[in-house]
């Protein structure tokens, strides 16, 4: 289920990512990535091994670069 938070900049341009969704990940650091026209946040997961059975996977792909895009898809 997707949820969306309008937010707005404070006065020294600052953006606060709900404790909710922080907690969720696990970690106080986080990934932008700044696209044409809209800026993207992933968590920044050290170590896979931290993600073990917090998912349910059907079938493992071959590419883990793949499982991992899944991964921080969740």
């Amino acid at each position: 289920m997707e949820k969306v938070v309008i937010k707005r900049a404070d006065s020294q341009g600052r953006i606060v990512l709900p404790k909710e969704w922080r907690e969720r990940f696990h970690t106080d650091e986080f990934v932008l990535v700044l696209k044409e026209d809209k800026v993207e946040i992933y968590p920044k997961v050290s170590s896979l091994s931290r993600l073990v059975d917090s998912v349910e996977v059907e079938e493992l792909p071959s590419d883990w670069h793949e499982l991992k895009r899944k991964v921080l898809r969740l």
